[in-house]
């Protein structure tokens, strides 16, 4: 596995990824409403790792939560206002942006 960001291959192990001391204060990746009655799908990210030569970290689902969103992955949509797919045409990235 290699840093997203850097490309380093210098991770640390996985750790337990919290925002607070609280453990219902974890970092969640949320989609929008699947109907107007149907909860928000929302997704745990609990663990992580970090990269040790520019320190970006690379959160990961807990093993329940991956299993959730495999389930629902072609019925979700993409949050209005995120950036464009990397896979649609005119999508830029980093490049041209002013970032590395």
């Amino acid at each position: 596995m290699r840093c997203a960001i850097c490309g380093s291959g210098r991770l640390s192990p996985v750790g337990e990824l919290t925002s607070s001391d609280s453990m219902h204060d974890r970092l969640r990746l949320r989609f929008p409403r699947p109907g107007t009655f149907k909860a928000r799908p929302t997704f745990h990210a609990g663990f992580a790792r970090a990269c040790r030569d520019c320190g970006a970290l690379l959160p990961f689902l807990g093993e329940e939560d991956r299993k959730r969103l495999d389930a629902v992955a072609k019925g979700l949509e993409r949050v209005e206002g995120g950036p464009a797919d990397p896979d649609s045409e005119g999508f830029e990235g980093f490049e041209g942006k002013g970032a590395p």
